[in-house]
């Protein structure tokens, strides 16, 4: 039986989609090890943490849109593929390696994201000490401060002028 010539589109067009998605995984991969850098780094440069974090935000929406059009191609076709599996080895293991290489990259990022997370808590933990020592030493200070401008009494003058 032949190929319907719209279903082998739609199966190369799931192959370019699964492509594309690879591409995009491996961009967001880079920048998750870059915001680990970021992370590693003494003086974190949060801007640049954040720029990559916005970055991110519009890929993974970008993967949102790719996985619906992905579903939905997958419903136009799911029962041509099966029926005739044999039209379509080539695609099928293409699609095959694609989306290995897809969940090793999903895998890879997770992993690498729970370590930044843990580093970026620790860098948080570690501004909010900061934050919670200023106060304290500020409070401190004025206390300091408050007490010897309230400890000042006019007969401790006496004696140092008695002196003249």
């Amino acid at each position: 039986m032949p190929m319907d010539s719209n279903n082998s589109v739609y199966v190369r067009m799931m192959v370019d989609v699964l492509k594309r998605k690879e591409k995009i995984l491996q961009r967001i991969l880079k920048q998750t090890k870059e915001q680990e850098v970021i992370l590693k780094q003494e003086d974190v440069d949060y801007e640049r943490f954040q720029s990559i974090l916005d970055e991110k935000g519009k890929q993974i929406d970008e993967l949102n849109e790719i996985d619906e059009g992905f579903d939905a191609l997958f419903k136009k076709v799911e029962k041509e593929i099966t029926a005739h599996k044999e039209n379509y080895l080539t695609e099928i293991a293409t699609m095959q390696k694609l989306i290995s290489a897809v969940s090793d990259l999903g895998l890879r990022i997770q992993a690498l994201e729970a370590q930044n997370s843990e580093r970026f808590k620790i860098y948080l933990a570690s501004k909010r000490k900061q934050i919670h020592d200023y106060h304290v030493n500020s409070q401190t200070a004025s206390r300091y401060y408050q007490n010897m401008a309230n400890s000042h009494r006019p007969e401790q003058s006496y004696y140092f002028n008695e002196k003249q």
